[in-house]
């Protein structure tokens, strides 16, 4: 049993950034050309418990499909991958979140990029609209907007805490495969493997799958039942809505409603709107076709704001 796959490709290293003084560290891995003044970078941000793993093979990919060596940043938040972990779950937010994505930009100096968020990444860049507006060029957000389904963090919390009982590696494997398989029922065991091992590994010593993730954060969804219906956040939706927007959704999703996905595009008829057959949430960003959409919207938005 492996559930490391996707770790082992990792090439470029990993940069610890401190802010708040130095009391928390998140994490980036840079790849492109940086010094290039024509291009704005990409900031990835993944989802509530994941991290930038989730981007690997769209930032390995991306210079395919648009100009060679765009400068992209993957971000590790706090408490998730090799990010640093937050005192007190109380300490993570999404507020909080977006303070630390405008104290990353400073150490940089990135100035205005196009934000990438999956999920809770989505929402980051609505606080940081609405916090710092000035650093969003441009928005992706992928199963992400003014409102979250209850029942996607109920189905994500109960999954990962039955994870997290599991003794017996065969049978961890088999769990995670099996939760999986309902977002990506056309994926093998291997592909499978490859995406459980970007937020859990085997511990042998413990005999326990260990997260790449503070258990704190899963507290924080301890108040959610499946028949909660949460408060549409609209304000902060409208901060971007002078902001050039990609709108995406998995058709697997349980976080993003279809419904809400609808409300939200017709609130911005003038964003880009792309539904990704046959996966859930993480988008696996592999294929054509949203590679490709998404490379275009950059390359159009770069020319138009950098002109």
């Amino acid at each position: 049993m492996d559930l490391d796959l996707s770790l082992r490709q990792e090439k470029t290293p990993a940069r610890m950034i401190s802010v708040r003084n130095g009391a928390r560290q998140i994490a980036v891995r840079l790849s492109g050309d940086f010094d290039d003044a024509t291009r704005l970078p990409i900031v990835c941000l993944a989802g509530y418990h994941r991290n930038m793993s989730d981007f690997f093979a769209f930032a390995d990919k991306f210079s395919e499909f648009s100009a060679k060596n765009w400068p992209i940043v993957r971000v590790d938040l706090l408490g998730r991958g090799l990010a640093s972990h937050a005192p007190k779950a109380e300490d993570y937010s999404t507020l909080d979140d977006a303070s630390d994505m405008a104290e990353m930009c400073r150490a940089l100096g990135i100035h205005k990029a196009i934000w990438f968020g999956q999920s809770h990444g989505g929402n980051v860049i609505m606080a940081i609209g609405s916090k710092t507006p000035t650093l969003v060029g441009a928005a992706i957000m992928c199963d992400a907007g003014a409102l979250i389904s209850a029942q996607g963090l109920v189905r994500l919390r109960n999954n990962l805490k039955f994870l997290s009982k599991i003794r017996n590696q065969e049978d961890a494997l088999l769990a995670v495969r099996q939760i999986l398989s309902a977002d990506y029922p056309a994926l093998g065991a291997g592909k499978l493997d490859s995406i459980g091992g970007r937020t859990h590994g085997w511990n042998k010593k413990r005999r326990r799958l260990e997260p790449r993730f503070d258990w704190r954060l899963m507290e924080r969804l301890e108040a959610f039942d499946n028949d909660d219906v949460l408060n549409a956040n609209w304000e902060m939706f409208d901060s971007l809505s002078q902001v050039p927007m990609l709108l995406m959704r998995t058709r697997n999703t349980d976080l993003m409603r279809a419904d809400v996905y609808q409300r939200m595009l017709n609130r911005r008829p003038d964003a880009i709107s792309l539904e990704i057959e046959g996966e859930g949430s993480p988008a696996l960003l592999e294929h054509a076709e949203e590679m490709g959409a998404i490379a275009e919207f950059v390359m159009h938005i770069n020319k138009n704001l950098l002109s």
